[in-house]
């Protein structure tokens, strides 16, 4: 059964956000306090509802109970991203992510209990989507507006085959820059070099080809 996200505050981190969950087949519960926002975005998501994050019984009858992970995008007034937030985590929410506008604002997020925090400047709706909706991603780096570093776990269709026939940088444009094995790393392997059960793959990429590539592949 695929996870279910909501995401609360629809402005444009958030809905970027919801949007790319959706795109990649997954549930999202969108929330947002202004009916303006409601209005404007309810055609771009499956499901939308006008509600007041600060009000735990508003978040209850919304259905946020039933989101596996909730991200709280609110970034407009810090007082009710903290109350969002610490609702959200009083509601039994198993993986709660926080948007941060600042050093400050990210540590008392962290000390009420957000498991992952967040800041926009630093993390597009797109990658973080990712993230959130793979099992077996690691670690997804943004190293510019155009270019990541992906660590995954090697997909199950590669296994037994060396990169010469997989032709990763020609069919989907990245490029293996490590493979790790057990306790050791294989830096720029060879054409010849199969994957293995359990290897995990390095490489990077444009933003867009990672997305297609994880889209396909990346569980």
């Amino acid at each position: 059964m695929k996870k279910t996200f909501g995401v609360i505050g629809l402005g444009r981190f958030g809905l970027s956000l919801a949007t790319n969950i959706e795109n990649r087949g997954f549930p999202v519960l969108a929330i947002d306090n202004d009916k303006e926002i409601v209005e404007r975005v309810k055609d771009k998501l499956m499901h939308v509802i006008q509600a007041d994050a600060t009000d735990e019984l508003a978040l209850e009858e919304a259905g946020i109970k039933n989101c596996d992970t909730v991200i709280i995008a609110i970034g407009d007034n810090k007082e009710h991203n903290i109350l969002a937030t610490m609702l959200a985590k009083n509601l039994g929410i198993r993986y709660v992510v926080a948007k941060a506008v600042d050093e400050l604002h990210g540590k008392i997020l962290e000390k009420i209990g957000a498991d992952l925090v967040v800041y926009p400047e630093k993390e597009r709706g797109e990658t973080l989507a990712i993230q959130l909706t793979s099992t077996s991603l690691i670690y997804f780096i943004e190293i510019s507006p155009e270019y990541n570093l992906e660590e995954a776990k090697v997909p199950r269709e590669f296994i037994g085959k060396n990169l010469r026939e997989l032709d990763l940088s020609n069919k989907y444009k990245i490029i293996v820059l490590g493979i790790k094995r057990d306790e050791d790393f294989i830096v720029a392997p060879s054409s010849e070099e199969a994957f293995r059960p359990d290897d995990v793959m390095v490489f990077i990429g444009r933003t867009k080809d990672i997305t297609k590539f994880s889209e396909k592949f990346i569980e």
